[in-house]
């Protein structure tokens, strides 16, 4: 069996304890419009550009099998098929989605293992949606626990909840947001409504599992005490309170959006200062919750590997 992975991620230390490695699954049902990770949300393969390194040396043109021979297929007809990523000696060309077995991915983590057992860290497999490929994940946790590797995993939680169920005795952290009550506002930022994942977050805090629920707080959507106060009593109310992080907003993704020829919408709004996110994480410890804020800039030990098109 394969998978379809967009980024192996070393040295990260905001995906769940210790220092882990984060798996990134293709494919997403949401669309939220200040999305980190675009390159996440189509499980098909694409093809980033960045017109700042090309050197204009036309290697992509004789290499892509759609070209035109003027140009090559670069975002109109692109299948991401990534021949002219092969060919792209100045890196301005980047394949965002390859297809791996488990063994692959296992064999890519492993080398890790002395940093997992040295710090507590471990696995976390993120998006995207991983239960997209829900086959996929069940298999690679598996593994991963017959290694003995601490495991987590990052879901909007916008699927079936006997998805869920089947995986939750192979994961050691569920990491899950919540990023508004209100389900008008919800659908329109994100393309879907919260019904179900808000469903699934009540039913997870009824399980034994690890949970952690986050809080992307975004300038204009859901940064008022009112719409805080609101997941606030909602995280109150479970049956069981979980711990929560609020992830203030970063732009620094703007670079994938033109990469991916992508109209960043949330491209002009204002980070919130370390005070505000202070006031935020204040209101949720008002109402008896484990609330800490997480600067969501994971540190990459290994950059631009052409092997994962990153």
């Amino acid at each position: 069996m394969t998978g379809r992975v967009f980024n192996i991620q070393h040295f990260s230390i905001h995906d769940g304890p210790g220092v882990r490695t984060t798996v990134f699954l293709k494919g997403c049902s949401l669309r939220c419009y200040w999305c980190h990770n675009p390159e996440s949300q189509s499980y098909l393969p694409e093809i980033g550009f960045e017109s700042a390194r090309c050197i204009s040396c036309g290697k992509c043109i004789s290499a892509c099998p759609k070209s035109d021979g003027v140009r090559s297929a670069i975002f109109d007809n692109c299948d991401g098929c990534g021949c002219c990523v092969e060919v792209c000696y100045s890196g301005a060309r980047k394949q965002y989605g390859k297809d791996y077995t488990v063994d692959e991915v296992l064999a890519e983590v492993l080398v890790d293992r002395d940093l997992y057992d040295k710090t507590g860290g471990g696995v976390t497999i993120s998006g995207g949606e991983p239960f997209i490929q829900t086959d996929f994940l069940l298999e690679l946790l598996s593994a991963l626990k017959a290694e003995g590797i601490n495991t987590a995993v990052e879901s909007a939680a916008f699927v079936d909840w006997s998805n869920i169920e089947k995986a939750l005795p192979l994961i050691d952290l569920f990491i899950c947001d919540i990023k508004s009550i209100d389900n008008e506002k919800h659908v329109a930022a994100t393309s879907k409504s919260n019904r179900l994942i808000l469903e699934n977050i009540a039913k997870l805090s009824r399980c034994t599992i690890n949970l952690l629920l986050r809080t992307p707080v975004i300038p204009g959507f859901n940064d008022s005490d009112c719409d805080l106060s609101a997941i606030a009593d909602f995280i109150a109310a479970l049956p069981r309170v979980p711990r929560h992080e609020l992830l203030p907003f970063s732009g620094i993704c703007e670079g994938k959006y033109k990469a991916l020829n992508r109209i960043f919408i949330a491209e002009n709004l204002t980070p919130p200062t370390r005070n505000e996110m202070e006031c935020f994480t204040e209101i949720f410890r008002r109402w008896g919750i484990d609330c800490t804020q997480n600067d969501y800039k994971p540190i990459v030990l290994k950059q631009h590997n052409p092997r994962y098109g990153i």
